[in-house]
């Protein structure tokens, strides 16, 4: 019993009877967990835990498979913006299911969870483009999916803004914050790298125009007085070597994206037209490629 409720597990929480029959489970074996209550039977020819997610029997009995943000909350691989407050599934035909969003496409009977590319295919049809992007972008990071075989499923005509949003997605990007965070700066028009790493500061979150230099306070951040401690001596090494960091919180970067753009083009703005007015007209182009600027003095 124990091997079948941790087969289970692995299908979170959900299989069919031929399912565990396939997999060495005997018949007798299956009832005897349907007659202890090991298991219920939730819909024809299936079989759950008790504890089973409900969004997961929810789409055994309506035959369906769940997708989009439902399907990445369960499986638990991506970030997601705002978590779903309506089931999605995915389904053959042109069906309606009361408190459902159903999305029309292909799918195998056998599965309760699309693949992967489905998933986020499903999501790009359905979501605003920067909650769309940070699933793709986080299921890219954790290898869920390949970003050449994901732009592969956008390769229509009317995919065209689908395919820029892909072709801004990298895979090191640390958090769905960085993800928000680059997006809005590229909305704007500015030049953006992510994850770059700078000599004696190591990583940095982004970097604007190759010299300003954004990182993002998390929730989390601070979470000890060790990193506290470092964060402080990485960032005065920035300002010792010339560098600008402007330190964006992450209520800024989701709550108030119009802000936080404009304080970092103001930013970019100011130094900009510091360095040309310090430089005699000589030396004018060749400051503008230098990457690094100085501090203002205090007061």
């Amino acid at each position: 019993m124990q091997q079948l409720e941790a087969f289970l597990l692995t299908r979170y929480g959900v299989a069919s009877y031929g399912t565990l029959t396939a997999n060495g489970f005997p018949r007798r074996t299956i009832d005897q967990a349907l007659r202890t209550g090991i298991v219920r039977r939730v819909a024809r020819g299936t079989l759950a835990l008790p504890q089973a997610d409900a969004r997961l029997v929810h789409a055994a009995r309506s035959q369906t498979s769940l997708t989009c943000t439902s399907a990445a909350d369960i499986l638990g691989w991506w970030w997601l913006l705002t978590p779903p407050e309506t089931v999605h599934v995915r389904c053959d035909a042109a069906r309606s299911i009361p408190g459902t969003v159903v999305h029309r496409g292909q799918r195998s009977a056998h599965r309760l969870i699309a693949p992967p590319r489905q998933i986020l295919k499903d999501a790009f049809r359905c979501l605003p483009p920067l909650d769309a992007l940070v699933m793709a972008e986080s299921a890219v990071v954790t290898k869920a999916v390949g970003l050449q075989s994901l732009q592969k499923e956008f390769s229509g005509q009317q995919d065209w803004q689908v395919r820029a949003l892909l072709g801004t997605v990298r895979r090191t990007t640390a958090s769905p914050l960085e993800v928000c965070a680059r997006f809005h700066l590229l909305n704007a028009g500015l030049r953006v790298e992510t994850e770059v790493a700078l000599p004696g500061l190591g990583r940095v979150d982004l970097l604007v125009d190759g010299w300003l230099i954004i990182e993002i306070d998390g929730f989390a951040f601070h979470s000890s007085r060790e990193h506290y401690r470092a964060d402080r001596r990485r960032w005065n090494t920035s300002a010792a070597g010339g560098w600008i960091t402007l330190r964006i919180t992450a209520e800024l970067v989701l709550h108030r994206p119009e802000e936080y753009v404009d304080l970092v083009k103001k930013t970019r703005d100011m130094w900009s037209l510091r360095e040309h007015a310090q430089l005699p007209p000589s030396s004018q182009r060749e400051g503008k490629r230098r990457k690094t600027r100085t501090e203002p003095n205090a007061g």
